[in-house]
């Protein structure tokens, strides 16, 4: 089976196809499928520049992204959830892109009980807290002032 081949160029005499036999056993197709079809592959078997260590290390703006995430606490929540008497949330689980456990706690809320202001951790110990400063609701309760996530 033929994947591909060298580019052409002029001062190549001949350009050879490469094929299934010339790839190392741990790379034919074969056996790749019988090992990682229908599951992820373990890191164990990962390239060292895709493993979780070398991936934060090349998107070192990591804290910046999960800010990001941090503004939409849904898309963390998994697992225990923590409410109040009025069934309302008040902390949750959360697990974080690369594994990293967390809390959301919920700090504020307004007399429509919306949520004003949470942080969420990350790590247990915790490493870095991700806080929403208070957001500023007008009388109908729609956002009209969302400061940015605080890292610390």
């Amino acid at each position: 089976m033929t994947y591909g081949t060298v580019p052409r160029k002029k001062r190549d005499r001949e350009v050879q196809p490469l094929v299934e036999a010339q790839l190392p056993a741990r790379l034919k197709q074969d056996a790749l499928d019988a090992k990682y079809t229908g599951r992820p592959v373990p890191q164990a078997d990962l390239p060292a520049h895709l493993t979780p260590a070398a991936l934060a290390t090349t998107y070192a703006g990591k804290t910046n992204i999960y800010a990001a995430l941090a503004k939409n606490p849904d898309n963390l929540v998994s697992g225990a959830v923590t409410v109040d008497s009025n069934n309302l949330v008040t902390s949750a689980a959360v697990v974080w892109p690369d594994g990293t456990p967390g809390t959301l706690t919920i700090t504020s809320r307004d007399a429509s009980n919306a949520v004003l202001a949470y942080t969420i951790s990350y790590g247990s110990p915790v490493t870095n807290t991700y806080t929403q400063p208070t957001i500023t609701r007008n009388s109908s309760g729609a956002a009209i002032n969302v400061p940015q996530i605080v890292v610390s």
